[in-house]
């Protein structure tokens, strides 16, 4: 298992921890941010990376007062 934590970048001390977990073909991947309690909603676009090549992004979108959600977008990596 490997983690990660890296900041918002909108100004604030808040971050991310990017938790994943997994084998060639199968994997798992956990977000988890503290509450955004701005008035502003922010996103941050996290590269997958393996041997320096971009395997697959993550869009993590977090509205303002609220809590985090994401979605995945696959490069067809196969």
């Amino acid at each position: 298992m490997a983690q990660k934590t890296i900041m918002w970048g909108d100004g604030t001390a808040d971050t991310l921890t990017v938790t994943y977990s997994g084998t060639v073909g199968s994997s798992t991947v956990s977000v988890e941010s503290v509450p955004n309690i701005t008035f502003s909603e922010r996103t941050k676009v996290i590269s997958l990376k393996a041997g320096g090549v971009t395997l697959a992004t993550l869009t993590v979108t977090q509205k303002a007062r609220s809590r985090s959600y994401s979605a995945a977008y696959d490069n067809d990596y196969k």
